[in-house]
């Protein structure tokens, strides 16, 4: 795996894209797919930074959708991932924090435009999408292809179980 999940960070995120899903784990401004939006609400705050309107980092895309997702995901291709090293991640879980760090953050769908969140943090990357799509902070687990559900071994959800002991623990 070339890039490991750490924790606020980086995120695991699922893509569908022209019927074919993939997993991904990438630093998580990528995907504020909006991020003209973004600097909006921090201009509207009385924020200004003007790192924030430089969209070199994402490939001078101020705005991901279903129209430019092709030559997005070209640019992210080296931080595809596949379902065995996810698992193998939560098989021993391989974290440095949390097993939170392993959960997928989000679920993004160029298909049917709809982003799923389920991001601990508050970052709202439900708020920022572009024109025309849908986001909620839901529990998208149903959208993933059984085939790509790492998390799930041997019918026990590791993830929701180890979890369940950190909070124990806290």
């Amino acid at each position: 795996m070339k890039y490991k999940p750490e924790y606020a960070e980086n995120i695991i995120v699922g893509v569908n894209f022209n019927s074919e899903f993939n997993w991904y784990v990438t630093d998580k401004e990528l995907w504020i797919l909006d991020q003209v939006k973004w600097i909006n609400d921090y201009n509207d705050n009385g924020i200004h930074c003007e790192v924030l309107e430089d969209f070199s980092e994402r490939f001078d895309m101020p705005i991901v959708s279903e129209e430019n997702a092709n030559i997005f995901l070209k640019y992210i291709e080296d931080y595809k991932t596949n379902y065995g090293e996810l698992m193998v991640l939560v098989k021993n879980k391989d974290i440095e924090e949390t097993i939170l760090e392993l959960s997928p953050s989000l679920f993004v769908d160029f298909d049917k435009k709809r982003l799923y969140s389920c991001y601990p943090e508050p970052l709202r990357f439900e708020k920022y999408i572009p024109k025309g799509w849908v986001g909620k902070i839901e529990d998208f687990s149903r959208y993933i292809p059984c085939s790509k559900v790492y998390w799930i071994i041997d019918g026990v959800d590791v993830i929701k179980q180890v979890y369940n002991k950190e909070v124990e623990n806290f």
